[in-house]
């Protein structure tokens, strides 16, 4: 009885200490972001820097205020061609891991195939997939599929390979067969590797669909910065700098709490590893 009263204690305490760490985590965050606005109004004040060349903090953000609204709709282009090039980069990337991980040959052929394309300089396809698909979301949305899909790849391999081979080799004891141990050991063994890639992918999706913009775009915030560099409205353009930086944050720290709610059997979250 006491067992199972030091049980039913331990559940709260754990949520307890799991919301003391997420709110220790949001603070150090705050903090260090201050403590940066502060470093860089100082900086600019010190050297008295002119603001088309440098803005300082307090301009930037007071820009930012003005236009919030405005860049909040140019960057929800910006988020949905991100996101769904996001979708599908990761999810070509699993399926490839899957079969490069099944068959060696697949692998050996496609691999290949596969480092071309990272090598493939996306800045310099844009321009191409503008005149290709037209004005509209869609070559933004390739070029962010094509830059996320290679770290999930990677990373997804290296965890379908990861499984314990003593795991592998009681499933196969027992008469499991390889879809069972993939979809019952190896996808489980992977999931630590698909979150890091997820985590690097969710912000390099943002990147190239920022790249897509700057080549044929009508919205997105991409575009913005691209309009207020020609004129020299260097407030303007830090001020969606500043708003797009905000947002990779967020989406960060969203990608930290859903890894950390899906691995909570994972020794990086159980020990309290910084995410």
């Amino acid at each position: 009885m006491a067992s199972a009263g030091t049980q039913v204690a331990a559940g709260p305490m754990k949520l307890i200490l799991g919301a003391l760490r997420a709110v220790q985590n949001l603070l150090g965050l705050v903090g260090g972001l201050i403590a940066l606005l502060i470093l860089w109004e100082v900086l600019v004040r010190v050297t008295e820097t002119p603001t088309f060349i440098f803005p300082s903090a307090s301009q930037t953000i007071e820009r930012l205020q003005e236009q919030i609204w405005s860049y909040l709709y140019e960057i929800s282009w910006t988020f949905a061609a991100a996101g769904i090039g996001l979708v599908i980069g990761s999810g070509v990337g699993i399926i490839g891991a899957v079969l490069m991980a099944q068959w060696r040959v697949v692998e050996k052929s496609l691999f290949p195939l596969a480092v071309f394309l990272k090598l493939v300089p996306f800045i310099a396809i844009a321009p191409l997939l503008v005149v290709w698909i037209g004005y509209n979301l869609w070559p933004k949305i390739i070029i962010a599929a094509l830059i996320t899909f290679f770290p999930v790849l990677v990373n997804a391999i290296a965890g379908l390979r990861a499984a314990d081979p003593l795991a592998v080799e009681f499933f196969q004891s027992v008469g499991a067969s390889k879809v069972e141990i993939m979809t019952r050991l190896r996808w489980h063994s992977s999931l630590p590797y698909l979150y890091a890639a997820l985590k690097l992918a969710v912000n390099l999706s943002l990147v190239g669909a920022i790249a897509g913009e700057y080549y044929g775009a009508e919205h997105g915030i991409g575009k913005v910065i691209e309009e207020t560099a020609l004129r020299l409205d260097m407030r303007g353009m830090f001020a969606a700098i500043l708003m797009l930086a905000a947002v990779g944050v967020t989406l960060t720290l969203i990608t930290n709490a859903i890894e950390r709610r899906a691995l909570y059997w994972h020794e990086s979250v159980r020990s309290g590893a910084p995410q």
